[in-house]
């Protein structure tokens, strides 16, 4: 038995083997970028998906009302069996007669004038015009969503990160008062602050995982890729450079947003088909002109024309002129003019929300340039005192909650920093979607300053924040 089982040993071996090239060949042999999400939203996003569809219905517009202009022809065709029965009073004389007929007849009408025509043209093109506007602005829409639902993950994952290392710290630090305490050292008290500070790092630990594990599943919902802690994934560098302003006035990026804003683009062209419906309803009070044709053929297609059968042709020219509707057309027109005013009101809000998501977004990005300055002092000034405290501590000088103050600072202002880089990348893509100059050039730009693999594993232990 012992040589059968040291026969199989090697076997083992190489399965094993075998098993753990594979787990290594499932296992992503690149890190998760910014770019590569965006391109995997452009094919899983549904909700990009259904902007397609609904661009693919709203273009269709156009076709429909240039059909109005178009001549129509149309052709028909009737084949009866028919039974008579038939009686002379004169003669006193009755029977019955069965016989065949048939007629067959094509038609053409073309307007020569039809303001109607005319109108449902001009609405179909607004409409579709105003369907490549919104399409525009939702394919620019999935960028946005993609880098906040990108940054939102960083950021879970940042968060996470220091919620294990500040327990981590806590940890340590528990350790060290309870070896002190045992020197005759330390003080009881020290070890229960402590302490309570650790179980609060378990609780916010807790709730750093949910956090993250709600933005990779909000990003997954993008992208159609698994987002996991143990994935590798784009982020910042640790070093980076300090943040610039957008370099022009906000007069300028308002100006600018009034002119290229896709919401407002599509508002407008929408505001110029509820015009064309004022006059598609005024229509019915002009007279129609239509150029009309036909060639058909019947046999039998009356009592008199039994055995009879006839070939016609006409054309001609059929003036139509409305007199009286009872009101209908008064009432549609004032009805679509009601509607064409709302929709204008709706323009001004509209115009006003972009112009003030402008300005938000805006203030957002240059006030990030000071903030992001502040934080990264806070947190060198944070990193060091920390070290301070303690050599106080050994001086007699502090207390252990000095530390534990001075570290809980310290995470504080790292989150923050963190917070505030990834506030200030979404404010600059946001600034530029509301103003209508975001370009898949922009993400590029964006894309490429996403340059370090992160996960929970390769994320660097808290310290000192270098100068970049």
């Amino acid at each position: 038995m012992a040589s059968k089982k040291s026969a199989w040993r090697p076997a083992r071996r190489a399965l094993a083997l075998a098993i753990g090239i594979a787990a290594c060949l499932a296992s992503p042999a690149h890190a998760l970028g910014l770019l590569e999400a965006y391109e995997s939203a452009l094919s899983n996003d549904s909700l990009y998906q259904a902007a397609i569809k609904e661009h693919e219905a709203g273009v269709l517009n156009r076709t429909i009302g240039r059909s109005y202009l178009l001549p129509t022809v149309s052709a028909s065709y009737s084949d009866y069996k028919n039974w008579l029965h038939q009686t002379d009073l004169t003669r006193n004389l009755s029977g019955d007669i069965r016989y065949r007929s048939y007629g067959g007849q094509v038609g053409l009408r073309q307007s020569l004038f039809n303001y109607e025509a005319i109108s449902r043209y001009r609405y179909g093109k607004a409409l579709a015009n105003a369907s490549d506007a919104t399409f525009d602005g939702k394919s620019k829409e999935v960028l946005v969503r993609v880098l906040s639902a990108y940054t939102d993950t960083l950021f879970a994952l940042d968060q996470l990160a220091l919620a294990m290392a500040q327990k981590r710290a806590y940890d340590e630090q528990l350790v060290a008062n309870r070896r002190l305490l045992e020197k005759g050292e330390g003080t009881r008290t020290d070890v229960l602050e402590t302490e309570a500070r650790a179980q609060v790092a378990d609780a916010d630990l807790v709730s750093a995982r949910d956090t993250y594990d709600n933005a990779a599943h909000a990003l997954e919902a993008i992208i159609g890729q698994p987002v996991r802690a143990d994935y590798p994934i784009d982020g910042l560098p640790y070093v980076f450079p300090s943040p610039k302003g957008s370099g022009e006035t906000l007069d300028a990026w308002l100006e600018r947003a009034q002119a290229q804003n896709d919401v407002l683009i599509s508002a407008r062209h929408s505001l110029e088909a509820t015009r064309q419906q004022v006059e598609i309803q005024r229509s019915g009070y002009l007279p129609r002109v239509d150029l009309v044709a036909s060639i058909g053929q019947n046999q039998s297609n009356t009592i008199n024309s039994i055995d009879q059968r006839y070939r016609s042709k006409a054309v001609g020219v059929e003036l139509t002129i409305p007199l009286y509707s009872g009101g209908q057309v008064k009432g549609s027109t004032d009805q679509a003019w009601a509607n064409y005013e709302r929709a204008r009101f709706e323009l001004d809000d509209k115009t006003k929300q972009v112009l003030l998501e402008v300005r938000k977004q805006y203030n957002l990005y240059e006030g990030s340039v000071s903030r992001i300055g502040a934080l990264r002092r806070a947190v060198e000034s944070a990193t060091l005192l920390i070290t301070a405290t303690r050599k106080s501590v050994a001086g007699g000088l502090r207390t252990n909650v000095d530390v534990l103050n001075a570290e809980r600072q310290m995470y504080e202002s790292r989150r923050d920093l963190a917070r505030a880089r990834y506030q200030q990348l979404q404010a600059d893509m946001q600034l530029k979607y509301a103003a209508g100059t975001l370009t898949r050039d922009d993400m590029l730009d964006m894309a490429a300053r996403f340059n370090e693999p992160k996960t929970i594993q390769t994320i660097q232990p808290v310290q000192p924040m270098p100068r970049g």
